[in-house]
């Protein structure tokens, strides 16, 4: 494609003038001849390339490095003048304001090592004053050391794969202790929404202390840096640092002080700097190129792959994002990652900058920018951007080819620019929450306002995380008086149509919700003369859930759809915007639904007849629907008969004798029936119970987090009003939410709990974060990480066999719970998968992998006739029935029978324990055993 790009750009130039016809002999090229004589490095930079000095019909010519030097050589082009700010900022950093070695005066014997990543391309000055002023000698990682990339223990972006490599480095240094900091927040140029970062950039201190379990873990310093409470709270979480090192209050006080104003120091400084190099690009002869992304891909070359001098060594001037004057840019909402806030900022300021044109670096796999990008589409309009994503295995060739065309585009753009963007599509509705009026729509355009309740002209679409919790909203919806239906379970066709408005980097989540609306628009259901609000949960961050609303409000925007709105309820808030009422039938909703799931995928293990069993039993639970929207007061009384035929169904075995499998991960994917159903049906099929962590689980995390806000707060009053504020009665009133939402709990399972279909599974949410706290993750980061880590934990404390993390390909969340939760159950032999899915069947390596791993689980469990996985012809594959709930919705399951050599047993061996258990991931089989198909 490379060849018919190069063809078309020359058709064009010669079109414009811009390039003289030549006459080429086609057999002479073939027959040239190309001498590789010799190689060379290049002393221009730190970058130290190699150069190949090619032989072409006797000339000579230099091939290779990151920058264009020997290109223009070759091409006798002149040097132009030009600055480059990305250099002078990270002078400013790590040189002008960072804490002068000169002046060092030791107070302390022992050094700390900073890897240069993440933070540190921003914090730097912060981190460096702060040690110096304690008199502690630091040291910078100046390379990525291949021994500690490799130590990684899940398949982490490039950006942590450079942190691996950076702190092996400073241990290789001698580094008595390393700097490992949990980059929680920073203050926000929103006023409406934090600031934080990425699950990965967070994670850094617990992922980097299993990855190194061989380094004593007094000489990882993790630090909380966390400016969203403001200086003071972020001071108390360096005293804890430095409480580990014998280091007393007042000292550390002292120094977080002078170290955060020279931090400050350096911010004032970058920001006029940016307002020098804004000045300097519009007054510029040639095009600049203002360089996003985040500073520790963009800006270091270790990184970068040298792309800032790929643009001055073609005579283009750069500048960085982060330094330009942009705070008063508006730019979409609910962008709650720092360094999303200064991309979208920077580039709503650029969009209108002649000059200026912008490249954004991203990595493969980065979440963030799976929706960004997207943002930064929209904002350009026809302006021409370029996208680069790096890894560790990209190649500077292709990186070249794509900005000698990206500059050529601009060449284009600007010589042929005249006609004005119109102004984007937009249908002008919105829903409107504002507390004295009812909810209601309202036209900004036409000024036409529609009630929700009681009104059959607008309908709210919910969309599918399981039948029975989405069937349950639905009829919880309509009882209070709202039009609601619920959409199916998606199918792999539901994923096709999602994906041809999507990019595909997005996950797996948000193109189930946006698949089955689409679906919905394109049927006979669709009327033109009704409005369609899309229920869409949201997230203030870290994970990229919190995105999906906006993403979806613009795309259709570009889909024109004049009768649609995204409906937002968020986890702030634990989902409870609609009021009292529809906050409690949710949580009842929540519980019920729960417990049915439990109950289903336990009948898929233990029935006599499974497929006649759960068909049976979704077809009881039908009526549950009704009497919840029809007359709610006779719930219970539905939900005892659920419980009195579920008892009827007859049993091969009872669900407390069989091992049980406790499914954590990413909150949606675990959830929808179509995305977990294959792993579900393939462990049933053998035995396992598997237990599916619920949504009511999460509501709990929230009200846990919530919690532990509140208590900062009320830490931060003075002590003589922490009775009468705000956040301590707040507190009191989550007290009795709490405390009712255990007593519809213990109401349920009083009901359906003497059914012995419901897997006993850890409900305390203070010792499940204890849990956390102990062997994972510090509390202040607020996460799916911590909730379902520390729930495995307790679970395999509490009896269960093994653990499955399922999470949407390249999903944060997934990745970092398999880095933290992997090696730690591999210290106890405890069985663990991690399973990424797509929307597609599991392919045969993971199906291989699943294969091994209930291997592990029975043989854990113990006392097991592991005969049970040698399938017998025909009996694997079954498809339950579902009803409309199936698990595996309505995906043909890919099992791949076992013999009992590939399983790796003789059944006189007796499935010892202690054989064949640990973790099987995407990392490979920790089993011990002595080989199989599956690794």
């Amino acid at each position: 494609m490379g060849c018919f790009g190069v063809a078309l750009l020359a058709k064009r130039k010669q079109a414009d003038g811009l390039l003289d016809e030549q006459v080429v002999d086609i057999d002479e090229l073939l027959t040239r001849e190309i001498g590789y004589e010799r190689v060379f490095t290049c002393q221009s930079c730190d970058n130290y390339c190699p150069i190949q000095v090619l032989n072409v019909n006797g000339h000579k010519y230099m091939f290779g490095g990151r920058c264009n030097k020997y290109t223009n050589m070759r091409k006798s082009v002149k040097d132009v003048p030009v600055f480059d700010y990305v250099e002078k900022r990270q002078k400013l950093l790590f040189e002008d304001y960072a804490a002068p070695a000169a002046e060092f005066k030791p107070k302390r014997d022992y050094t700390v090592g900073i890897p240069r990543a993440f933070s540190t391309h921003t914090l730097y000055p912060l981190y460096s004053w702060f040690f110096h002023e304690l008199g502690i000698k630091t040291l910078l990682s100046t390379e990525v050391a291949h021994e500690g990339v490799a130590r990684a223990e899940s398949t982490y972006c490039f950006p942590a794969e450079i942190a691996h490599g950076a702190v092996q480095d400073c241990l290789d240094k001698g580094a008595d202790y390393i700097l490992l900091p949990h980059f929680r927040d920073m203050p926000s140029y929103e006023e409406d929404v934090h600031a934080n970062f990425c699950p990965i950039t967070q994670s850094l201190p617990y992922y980097i202390e299993k990855a190194f379990p061989d380094v004593d873990k007094k000489r990882l310093l993790p630090l909380v840096v966390s400016f969203k409470f403001g200086d003071k709270k972020a001071l108390e979480l360096f005293t804890v640092m430095t409480e580990r090192l014998g280091i007393g209050e007042a000292e550390t006080k002292a120094a977080f002080e002078k170290a955060l104003n020279k931090q400050k120091d350096y911010f004032a400084a970058a920001r006029k700097l940016g307002e020098e190099a804004l000045a300097d690009a519009r007054k510029a002869d040639r095009p600049v190129i203002a360089i996003l992304g985040r500073p520790y891909n963009a800006f270091t070359p270790e990184a970068n792959m040298g792309i800032p001098r790929k643009f001055t060594t073609r005579g283009y001037s750069i500048v960085p994002f982060d330094i330009l004057p942009f705070e008063d840019q508006k730019i979409f909402p609910n962008m709650y990652w720092y360094y999303g806030q200064q991309d979208m900022k920077a580039s709503n300021l650029l969009k209108n900058e002649d000059n200026i044109y912008v490249t954004f670096i991203t990595n493969f796999s980065c979440a963030p920018d799976s929706f960004i990008l997207h943002y930064l589409k929209w904002v350009m309009g026809q302006k021409p951007f370029l996208v680069l994503e790096l890894d560790s295995h990209s190649a500077d060739a292709g990186v070249d080819t794509r900005v000698e065309a990206f500059l050529d585009i601009i060449d284009g753009y600007r010589s042929k620019k005249t006609e004005i963007e119109a102004e984007r599509y937009d249908n002008g509705w919105k829903f409107v929450n504002n507390g004295p009026d009812d909810l209601h729509l309202f036209n900004g355009k036409t000024g036409e306002k529609a009630e929700i309740r009681n009104n059959k002209r607008v309908k709210i679409l919910l969309s599918n995380m399981g039948a029975v919790a989405t069937e349950y909203m639905g009829a919880a919806v309509r009882s209070l008086g709202i039009n609601a239906e619920s959409l199916p379970v998606a199918t792999s066709k539901t994923l096709q149509v999602a994906r041809a408005h999507a990019s595909g980097k997005e996950c797996v989540p948000s193109h189930l919700v946006l698949g089955s609306a689409l679906q919905f628009f394109a049927s006979d259901k669709y009327r033109k003369d009704e409005l369609y609000m899309l229920f869409v949960p949201i997230t203030t961050g870290p994970c990229r859930t919190g995105q999906y609303f906006v993403y979806y409000e613009n795309l259709f925007r570009d889909l024109r759809l004049e009768n649609v709105v995204v409906f937002i309820l968020s986890a702030d808030n634990s989902y409870t915007e609609l009021g009292p009422n529809f906050a409690k039938e949710m949580w009842k909703g929540l519980v019920v639904s729960d417990y049915i799931k439990d109950m289903q995928t336990s009948l898929k293990a233990v029935a006599v007849n499974p497929e006649k069993a759960v068909e049976d039993f979704n077809k009881s639970w039908r009526p549950v629907m009704d009497a919840v929207e029809k007359n709610p007061k006779e719930l219970w009384n539905e939900l005892q008969k659920v419980a009195d035929f579920a008892k009827t169904i007859p049993l091969k075995k009872k669900v407390a004798d069989c091992p049980r499998v406790l499914i954590v991960g990413e909150i949606y994917v675990r959830r929808d029936d179509f995305a977990v159903g294959e792993l579900i049906d393939l462990m049933s099929e053998r035995g396992i119970v598997v237990k599916v962590s619920g949504i009511s689980e999460w509501i709990h995390y929230l009200d846990f987090v919530r919690e532990y806000a509140l208590k900062k707060l009320i830490k931060l009053e003075k002590p003589a009003k922490r009775l009468f504020s705000k956040p301590y009665w707040d507190l009191k009133k989550l007290g009795i939410e709490e405390w009712w939402k255990h007593s519809i709990e213990k109401k349920v399972i009083s009901i359906l709990g003497p059914t012995g279909l419901i897997p006993e599974t850890p409900h305390d949410m203070h010792e499940i974060m204890e849990k956390t706290q102990e062997h994972f993750v510090n509390l202040e980061l607020n996460s799916e990480i911590a909730v379902s880590s520390g729930v495995a934990a307790t679970a395999m404390e509490h009896g269960y066999s093994g653990i499955v993390n399922i999470s949407p390909f390249a999903c944060l969340i997934g990745r970092v719970i398999e880095g933290l939760f992997t090696p730690w159950a591999r210290e106890r032999n405890y069985p663990i998968l991690s399973v990424e899915v797509d929307g597609n069947l599991l392919p045969p390596n993971i199906v291989n992998k699943l294969n091994i791993f209930m291997v592990n689980v029975l043989r854990f469990k113990g006392g097991n006739d592991l005969s049970s996985l040698i399938d017998k012809a025909g009996s694997h594959n079954a498809n339950f029935g579902d009803g409309g709930n199936g698990s595996s919705g309505g995906k043909p399951v890919a099992g791949v029978p076992l013999s009992a050599e590939e399983a790796g047993f003789n059944e006189a061996d007796g499935g010892s324990k202690k054989e064949l258990v640990g973790s099987v991931s995407g990392g490979g089989c920790s089993s011990g055993c002595d080989g199989c198909s599956g690794c």
